[in-house]
């Protein structure tokens, strides 16, 4: 495995014990494919096809997916280059970056062992596509004016304070190195705007009063995002849900007793 790539899995806080399974993949691929395969995850037109490539050629189910995790955070060093030379700071990139060792730890929590299973999703951050600001990220989508997307992380903490930050964080960060998205409609789709949630948390909930940010637009009953971000598996039947905390309590009665906690998609009105 590459110094390179291990020394940024380390800086990025990765668990000791996912850096020596990250140091005992093996990338079974000539160095120009690898070196093609890697600048295009950089690309915002080119990730998903690198992602469905490496899925083929670096099957995950031979290695946990930490052939092409490698790959990625080769990548990423050429993404902080990116960053660089669009004068983003180098704390910027290490907090959106972050996203790989939270995957993993994400992966142990659900299944016992650390494994790699989110590459469909980090092209986005390899691209320049997603950004985490604070406690917040927030994703360039395609529009007339530009449209942003706000993303929660696992790790997020959704304090008023904390919120806040994060969105005048992001008005600046905008503004300055992506002026077409300034101002932009910020929208989110997310359990967390569920309007079922009213009903399992207490008054003064944080989840409450971050999805009060939003004029709701629409609600979908029969999405089922909650299961991996509330009880840490999709797979798992209601019957099986955790119980270790006093949401998942209530979301499991809530389940079992015919309930749909589904999604929200909503707009953060401009002030």
């Amino acid at each position: 495995m590459e110094r390179e790539i291990l020394r940024l899995a380390e800086e990025l806080g990765t668990d000791a014990g996912a850096v020596r399974l990250l140091e005992s993949a093996r990338i079974a691929l000539p160095p120009a494919r690898l070196h093609a395969l890697a600048e295009a995850l950089t690309q915002k037109d080119g990730y998903g096809k690198a992602v469905q490539a490496l899925e083929r050629e670096l099957p995950p189910a031979e290695d946990g997916g930490f052939g092409i995790l490698a790959v990625m955070l080769r990548a990423a060093l050429r993404t902080r280059e990116l960053y660089a030379a669009r004068g983003i700071s180098d704390g910027i990139f290490l907090g959106t970056m972050r996203c790989f060792p939270r995957f993993l730890r994400e992966h142990l929590e659900s299944y016992g062992r650390y494994g790699f299973d989110r590459a469909f999703w980090t092209g986005r951050q390899l691209s320049l596509t997603l950004f985490r600001l604070g406690e917040l990220e927030y994703e360039l989508l395609a529009g007339e004016k530009g449209v942003l997307s706000l993303h929660i992380p696992s790790d997020a903490d959704l304090s008023e304070e904390k919120t806040d930050a994060s969105l005048r964080m992001q008005e600046s960060f905008f503004a300055e190195y992506f002026p077409a998205y300034a101002g932009a409609d910020i929208y989110c789709d997310s359990w967390l705007l569920s309007p079922a949630l009213k009903g399992l948390l207490p008054e003064g909930s944080r989840i409450l009063a971050f999805a009060a940010r939003f004029r709701l637009l629409s609600a979908d009953a029969e999405a089922q995002g909650y299961r991996q971000w509330v009880f840490g598996n999709p797979s798992l039947a209601p019957e099986e849900f955790p119980e270790r905390t006093s949401l998942q309590r209530n979301m499991k009665k809530f389940v079992l007793a015919g309930g749909k906690v589904g999604s929200g998609r909503g707009i953060l009105p401009k002030k």
